[in-house]
């Protein structure tokens, strides 16, 4: 368990929840304590809905008669950053598992010829869907693919239905969370203000110009400068090392005194400096995709439980040790960044769509790619966990489609082909040489001549 799950733990033993962490979540471990105390059953919950997907996915390939398809398909649980994240109780965990066992159901569905059977199964991934967006807030990225998938035809067919559809799923997608807090009662902790927090510092930083509200501080703007770290927002929580005076706390009292709509004063920042909003939007995405950055990540999955009064561990052992010790050496290569997998599901998405493959295929690689890509707005924090679905869902995506080229012989058409490729290799720039010039050191001569190369490339294609 780390800080996260011991947090929920807690309200698990308290029988009293608070909206920082999913309470859908905690509520459902308390259920689980009936079996036994512990992180076990909730382990064993995330566990069974991955493996569960992923077993219902290869089994849906073997049974349309594709057992390649079905055996490749199975490898991708143990892509090793989701594998070795499996070990652990967290939220991101928890919402791949509902999500790919919401997509064993939609594929099965389409296979389902009796219609009360095939109406089960819809009724199933749809519930599971707005399970994944109770988890998540931002999950809602992650499901309106997938439900648009399920919808009935009518729904979708023409392009203003299919927006006033997309409109009203995301919207209660977004309500999800918020309906099942008040369920269960859950206190409310404001945990929309971290992303508020650290846009207003991130545009205070990259234009100059303080948007704190009374910062309480002589120099506002200096102060910030010494807390603002891009590469997330725990700064400015009230558990940094070091605290910020423009802090959560701070933050929080200042509004609450003032009667002060963060969200507004939010929107009024991004609007006055739009400039300064996307430098700090981009330079924290970078480093939370691990593009153009020096290395990897310190650790892809955590090897012990932080300390907790009820004395849950796990032991180090050769087993954990090897799994990390894989998933950390995966994590030095593109195969172990994010923005790899971004760039799998946004090319499995050209080449499906060229190709003319089954919807399904296309809403699983959309699902992976919004939502790791809406981390470009929506990101406070630089972790792997954070990549699970984009991870896992870039994989079956990509499969998908491709298992489906293959079967039916459909190819994309050349300019999709060079396109998805092209976009695999822009993941790859933070280590190719011209993007390494930000990390190697490499003068601007070298850099000017790998460019001119790379551009005659272009020209010479588009030429023909």
């Amino acid at each position: 368990m780390i800080d996260d799950a011991r947090w929920q733990y807690q309200q698990v033993v308290d029988n009293a929840y608070e909206d920082w962490h999913p309470p859908l979540m905690a509520w459902m471990w308390r259920r689980l304590t009936i079996v036994q105390p512990g992180p076990g059953p909730m382990l064993l919950l995330q566990l069974a809905f991955y493996w569960g997907g992923i077993a219902s996915i290869a089994g849906w390939a073997y049974r349309v008669g594709r057992p390649r398809l079905g055996a490749a398909i199975a490898c991708v649980g143990f892509i090793p950053a989701p594998f070795a994240l499996g070990g652990t109780v967290v939220k991101d965990v928890l919402m791949a598992g509902v999500l790919t066992s919401a997509t064993g159901l939609m594929l099965w569905r389409d296979q389902a010829r009796a219609g009360a059977i095939r109406w089960a199964l819809t009724v199933g991934a749809v519930f599971l869907l707005f399970m994944a967006a109770a988890i998540r807030f931002n999950a809602f990225l992650a499901c309106l693919p997938l439900l648009l998938a399920l919808a009935p035809r009518p729904l979708t067919r023409a392009k203003p239905r299919l927006a006033l559809t997309a409109l009203c799923a995301s919207l209660a997608f977004l309500a999800a969370g918020p309906v099942v807090a008040n369920l269960v009662g859950a206190e409310r902790t404001n945990p929309d203000e971290s992303l508020i927090i650290f846009d207003l510092g991130g545009i205070t930083e990259h234009s100059g110009i303080n948007q704190f509200p009374d910062p309480g501080v002589a120099d506002p703007v200096a102060v910030n400068h010494r807390c603002y770290d891009p590469f997330g927002w725990d700064s400015y929580s009230d558990w940094a090392k070091r605290p910020c005076p423009l802090g959560f706390s701070h933050f929080q009292s200042v509004v609450d005194d003032q009667e002060i709509d963060p969200r507004l004063l939010w929107l009024r920042a991004i609007a006055a400096h739009p400039s300064a909003y996307g430098e700090h939007r981009l330079a924290h995405f970078n480093q939370s995709t691990w593009f153009i950055v020096p290395s990897g990540p310190n650790f892809t999955a955590w090897t012990k439980s932080v300390e907790n009064p009820w004395g849950f561990n796990v032991q180090p052992n050769p087993v954990l040790g090897g799994i990390s010790t894989m998933a950390d050496v995966v994590a030095r290569t593109p195969f172990g960044w994010p923005v790899f997998w971004l760039s799998v599901s946004l090319a499995a998405l050209i080449v499906g769509r060229s190709a003319k493959v089954a919807v399904a295929g296309r809403a699983v690689a959309a699902s992976a790619f919004l939502y790791g890509a809406g981390y470009l707005a929506l990101g406070v924090a630089t972790g792997m966990r954070y990549y699970v679905w984009t991870i896992s869902g870039s994989g079956l995506g990509g499969l998908l489609i491709l298992g489906e080229v293959v079967y039916r012989r459909t190819l994309p058409t050349p300019r999709a082909a060079y396109l998805a490729a092209a976009v695999i290799y822009s993941s790859l720039y933070g280590k190719s040489p011209v993007g390494l010039k930000y990390t190697s050191g490499l003068d601007d001569k070298t850099v000017a001549f790998l460019q001119e190369v790379a551009w005659e490339t272009v020209r010479e294609y588009y030429g023909r």
